[in-house]
């Protein structure tokens, strides 16, 4: 496997997108005269993926907190549909029908979604130039 090979799968794994991952190889291969081995500029593909990707972090992404807080409300949702009834004498199902977990399964299923796209379509991170 050659360096810019290796380089490029350590960036992958650090979750740097494929335009960043191209001006970083780029960068690699104008820094580097012809012959020699880029290993001696930049130091090992780990290393390197490592310092370049700690500059470029995009911070924690917000999917945690999202589902977090889907699961947070399925759960006080599923508490309060089995407690009112013998605490408050409400019975929940007079209003959703016979299943009383489908409006908490419904809420994780939501909170899921938007982890999903807030994963999926989060800007990138801003490239500076080295």
């Amino acid at each position: 496997m050659s360096y810019e090979q290796h380089l490029a799968a350590e960036l992958r794994y650090r979750g740097l997108p494929e335009d960043t991952i191209a001006e970083v190889l780029a960068e690699v291969a104008a820094h580097t005269p012809p012959g020699e081995d880029p290993t001696e500029h930049f130091g090992t593909p780990s290393r390197y993926a490592e310092q370049y990707a700690a500059e470029l972090s995009p911070g924690k992404p917000r999917t945690p907190r999202i589902l977090g807080l889907a699961l947070v409300l399925s759960l006080g949702y599923a508490a309060f549909a089995f407690l009112a009834e013998p605490l408050l004498n409400f019975d929940v199902t007079d209003y959703i029908g016979p299943i009383r977990l489908w409006p908490a399964l419904v809420i994780l299923g939501l909170g899921i979604l938007a982890s999903f796209l807030t994963a999926t379509y989060r800007r990138a991170p801003t490239t500076s130039s080295h």
